[in-house]
């Protein structure tokens, strides 16, 4: 009896061993013949995570809301990248706008991501290949006027202000880095006036175009007169503002875009572009001047140690 159930459980072992081998075999060669097998993970655009195969994903600086507004930065934005995109032959296709810390997150796992404006820091640096400048911007705290925030100096507003800034970007890094105590983190910008008003944060960390659209906006729709003043209490740092493009993608690429930027700057649809979208033309302003010089690219920050004016 034990010798026939041994003969039995040495057959079934044998058989089992046979059908593990199978199954492992047939693993192997699906995976190799379909890669999307062996990297199931997909990302939330769709697509599977892999290698960059020669099309940039333009990410929209503009959702939906923000158009109807009509707020004109967005739409500036999106039509310089991708015009130069378009003249210089270089293959994209547009993605819907998504949170921004998402889309930083995405740019780190795949090559070809093009995320605009963005801040050229230093911790960035390495991670992307840089199209640029396209904006320059002046950080500022805004606040409301009668708190006199600005009278305190930026190391005490750090310490003892609860300010409001947009996550994954580069002011709350900057921020972080400078040893703000009470930062409030939000996942969209537009939320960062509403908190300010309701007394939830002091100060926010915005540029100044896009606080007087949100400014105007709450104005004119909801309550006509009855706001109170804000302004910026403090102006900290002044930076460049670029094209983004992640990973590891031909040089002549990157090559070709800025070539075709700096056309435009030269051909004058860099000053055309900002006119349609009501936009500042004056080329003898601080802002233009420096847009135009082509001897501008690359920088990225620089401190102001709470002086300077916003563009």
């Amino acid at each position: 009896m034990i010798n026939r159930f041994s003969r039995w459980a040495i057959r079934s072992n044998g058989w089992c061993w046979y059908r593990v081998k199978a199954v492992f075999t047939s693993l192997c060669v699906l995976a190799i013949l379909n890669p999307a097998i062996a990297t199931a993970e997909d990302d939330p655009l769709g697509n599977p995570v892999s290698g960059f195969d020669g099309t940039y994903k333009i990410h929209l600086s503009e959702n939906p809301k923000v158009r109807s507004s009509g707020r004109p930065e967005p739409g500036y934005f999106d039509s310089l990248v991708t015009e130069v995109f378009k003249k210089a032959g270089i293959p994209s296709q547009l993605v819907a706008q998504v949170p921004w810390k998402r889309v930083m997150e995405l740019a780190t796992k795949d090559a070809g991501h093009v995320i605009y404006p963005t801040t050229r820091t230093e911790s960035r640096e390495d991670a992307f290949n840089w199209v640029g400048p396209i904006s320059r911007t002046i950080w500022n705290l805004y606040g409301i006027s009668t708190k006199n925030w600005g009278e305190l100096g930026f190391e005490r507003v750090l310490s003892e202000a609860r300010i409001g800034v947009l996550l994954g970007s580069a002011r709350e890094g900057y921020l972080q880095q400078r040893g703000a105590a009470q930062l409030i983190l939000v996942p969209r910008e537009e939320l960062l006036l509403p908190m300010l008003l309701a007394d939830r944060v002091d100060l926010i960390a915005i540029g100044g175009n896009i606080l007087r659209h949100y400014i105007d906006a709450i104005d004119i729709s909801d309550t006509p007169g009855k706001l109170p003043k804000i302004d910026g209490a403090l102006a900290y740092r002044s930076c460049y503002l670029y094209a983004a493009v992640s990973g590891d993608v031909p040089d002549r690429d990157i090559q070709k875009l800025q070539q075709q930027l700096d056309d435009f700057k030269r051909d004058g649809f860099f000053v055309e572009n900002r006119r349609n979208h009501g936009l500042s033309t004056n080329q003898s302003g601080s802002f233009l001047s420096a847009m135009l010089d082509l001897d501008n690219n690359g920088v990225s920050c620089v401190d102001l140690n709470g002086d300077g004016d916003d563009d």
